[in-house]
């Protein structure tokens, strides 16, 4: 297992398919990299890397984009995964999901997180720029996915005027019930385009949170392993609140790490990519990539720091990254 120098292990990776998307969503940061680079990794590629990532302790790994569903070889993406043992899950808008269900499904999806921000087809569009049609395609989706036994977790991103009243998050719980769902409420981030509307949309989660307990929801527990997450427990729903914005505790608990489809590797999504991995990933060299991530883990650090940082160790790249078996 590898740390950086904060002392967070490196746990967790998110594969960043693509650079394009069928939606257009008012507050989209897109994984925090560049739009319509064109140069994607390949379905083999992703299991290569997947294999050697799994060697040094990574064993999460979630699928997003663009639209990750856009992409004509996505069951052969996750089957390649899959295939090394690591835990596979997507983000979605869901537009594509029913008719992808089956082939991820047999391809070994484990989960798959559906972003579906107001239950009313109006307001859906709004924040989507989608139709408001779209919203049935999308719920058919999920259905057909819990159907086929890939869990299914609902994504909102905390808007105001849009999902913070009272009645809005009941809608959303109902939903979740219904569908045996888990559901994350996530905070509004001053980045990509949420940097345009954040003056504008910005709620904290704490009015959700408000919201939930009105409703009855009580605190079940802290998410440690991922950013130190609450989660509430709603009429049988799971509902995890993400605060990520300004929250150092978030920050402390980030055991994530991101790469863009072009094959750059990033610390953290605020942070510009740290190194090229493309080329090793594409020569087969496991031990460059090691180095590699070695390096990338020297430079991470916390956007919104709690403590300070260990000293470098000897015999490590510049900047310092703790390794345990």
């Amino acid at each position: 297992m590898l740390f950086d120098r904060y002392g967070r292990p490196f746990l967790k990776l998110r594969y960043i398919l693509n650079d394009e998307c069928n939606y257009s969503c008012i507050f989209c940061h897109f994984e925090g990299q560049a739009r319509r680079r064109g140069v994607y990794l390949t379905a083999e590629d992703y299991g290569f890397a997947t294999s050697v990532f799994r060697k040094v302790g990574v064993s999460d790994f979630k699928i997003t984009g663009g639209e990750p569903l856009l992409r004509r070889d996505i069951d052969a993406v996750v089957y390649n995964i899959a295939k090394t043992g690591g835990a596979v899950t997507l983000t979605t808008n869901g537009l594509l999901l029913e008719r992808w269900a089956a082939k991820l499904a047999a391809a070994g999806l484990q989960r798959v997180n559906v972003s579906v921000h107001s239950t009313d087809p109006g307001m859906y569009s709004k924040v989507t720029g989608a139709p408001p049609a779209a919203l049935k395609a999308v719920l058919r989706g999920l259905r057909e996915a819990r159907s086929l036994g890939i869990s299914l977790k609902i994504n909102v991103v905390v808007l105001r005027g849009v999902n913070t009243d009272r009645d809005s998050v009941k809608e959303l719980v109902k939903l979740a019930a219904s569908l045996d769902a888990s559901l994350q409420f996530i905070e509004l981030m001053p980045t990509g385009e949420g940097a345009h509307v954040f003056e504008q949309y910005y709620e904290p989660v704490e009015t959700v949170a408000k919201a939930v307990a009105e409703l009855g929801g009580r605190p079940l527990k802290l998410r440690k392993e991922l950013h130190n997450r609450p989660i509430y427990v709603l009429a049988g729903v799971a509902i995890e609140l993400i605060k990520n914005y300004g929250n150092a505790s978030f920050c402390s608990g980030c055991t994530t790490m991101r790469l863009t489809s072009d094959g750059k590797l990033k610390t953290c999504i605020y942070a510009e990519p740290s190194v090229d991995l493309m080329p090793l990933i594409k020569a087969r060299d496991e031990e460059g990539l090691l180095y590699a991530v070695k390096t990338a883990l020297a430079q991470r650090e916390p956007r919104f720091k709690l403590y300070l940082a260990r000293p470098a160790e000897p015999g490590v790249p510049s900047g310092g990254v703790h390794s345990s078996s």
